[in-house]
Protein backbone atom coordinates (compact mmCIF):
# COMPACT_ATOMS: atom_id res chain seq x y z
CA UNK A 1 0.00 0.00 0.00
CA UNK A 2 1.89 3.57 -1.02
CA UNK A 3 0.54 7.07 0.28
CA UNK A 4 1.04 10.06 -1.13
CA UNK A 5 1.86 13.24 0.51
CA UNK A 6 1.35 16.78 -0.51
CA UNK A 7 4.40 18.97 -1.11
CA UNK A 8 5.67 20.91 2.07
CA UNK A 9 5.46 24.11 0.48
CA UNK A 10 2.20 25.10 -1.87
CA UNK A 11 2.26 28.53 -2.32
CA UNK A 12 2.88 32.01 0.10
CA UNK A 13 0.35 30.58 2.21
CA UNK A 14 1.82 27.84 3.45
CA UNK A 15 4.70 29.84 4.42
CA UNK A 16 3.57 32.87 6.04
CA UNK A 17 3.43 31.68 9.77
CA UNK A 18 0.37 31.96 11.59
CA UNK A 19 -0.08 33.91 14.79
CA UNK A 20 -2.83 32.65 17.22
CA UNK A 21 -5.25 34.87 18.35
CA UNK A 22 -5.01 35.96 21.96
CA UNK A 23 -7.00 34.07 24.52
CA UNK A 24 -8.97 36.34 26.88
CA UNK A 25 -10.86 34.75 29.96
CA UNK A 26 -13.77 37.38 30.83
CA UNK A 27 -14.36 37.58 34.12
CA UNK A 28 -16.66 39.22 36.43
CA UNK A 29 -17.09 40.19 40.27
CA UNK A 30 -20.30 41.55 41.84
CA UNK A 31 -19.83 44.11 44.43
CA UNK A 32 -22.37 45.52 46.32
CA UNK A 33 -22.58 49.47 46.98
CA UNK A 34 -19.32 50.05 44.83
CA UNK A 35 -18.99 54.29 45.13
CA UNK A 36 -18.43 56.72 42.17
CA UNK A 37 -15.01 57.07 44.07
CA UNK A 38 -11.50 55.90 43.71
CA UNK A 39 -11.59 52.08 45.21
CA UNK A 40 -8.23 49.91 45.56
CA UNK A 41 -8.26 46.77 43.95
CA UNK A 42 -5.67 43.48 44.66
CA UNK A 43 -6.36 40.87 42.30
CA UNK A 44 -5.01 37.66 42.84
CA UNK A 45 -4.47 34.54 40.58
CA UNK A 46 -3.17 31.20 41.91
CA UNK A 47 -2.68 28.08 40.32
CA UNK A 48 -4.05 24.27 40.95
CA UNK A 49 -1.57 23.75 43.89
CA UNK A 50 -2.11 27.29 45.97
CA UNK A 51 0.90 28.85 45.02
CA UNK A 52 0.33 32.79 43.82
CA UNK A 53 1.60 33.62 40.43
CA UNK A 54 0.18 36.95 39.81
CA UNK A 55 -0.31 39.83 42.83
CA UNK A 56 -1.25 43.69 41.44
CA UNK A 57 -2.97 46.14 42.79
CA UNK A 58 -4.03 49.42 41.20
CA UNK A 59 -6.47 51.98 41.94
CA UNK A 60 -9.76 52.88 39.93
CA UNK A 61 -12.64 55.12 39.84
CA UNK A 62 -16.38 52.88 39.19
CA UNK A 63 -18.31 55.14 36.43
CA UNK A 64 -21.84 55.00 36.21
CA UNK A 65 -23.45 52.81 33.61
CA UNK A 66 -26.91 53.43 32.05
CA UNK A 67 -28.25 50.57 30.75
CA UNK A 68 -31.32 52.00 29.64
CA UNK A 69 -30.00 54.73 27.56
CA UNK A 70 -28.09 57.72 28.28
CA UNK A 71 -31.21 59.79 28.84
CA UNK A 72 -32.47 57.70 31.69
CA UNK A 73 -31.15 57.05 35.32
CA UNK A 74 -28.05 55.54 35.78
CA UNK A 75 -27.35 52.14 37.12
CA UNK A 76 -24.55 50.85 38.70
CA UNK A 77 -21.57 52.12 38.95
CA UNK A 78 -18.65 49.38 37.02
CA UNK A 79 -14.76 49.19 36.92
CA UNK A 80 -13.40 47.22 34.01
CA UNK A 81 -9.43 45.43 34.84
CA UNK A 82 -7.75 43.86 32.07
CA UNK A 83 -4.92 41.58 32.64
CA UNK A 84 -1.93 41.75 30.11
CA UNK A 85 -0.01 38.65 28.98
CA UNK A 86 3.05 40.45 30.48
CA UNK A 87 1.39 40.71 34.11
CA UNK A 88 0.26 44.30 34.23
CA UNK A 89 -2.94 45.51 35.40
CA UNK A 90 -4.47 48.25 33.31
CA UNK A 91 -7.78 49.83 34.53
CA UNK A 92 -10.05 50.44 31.23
Amino acid sequence: MTTESAPATEGPAARTPTTPEPFIWPGFAVVRDLPRKPVHVTLVFKNQRGATVLDRQVSITPQPTYPNGRNCSPGGPLARLTVTGEGSLIPR
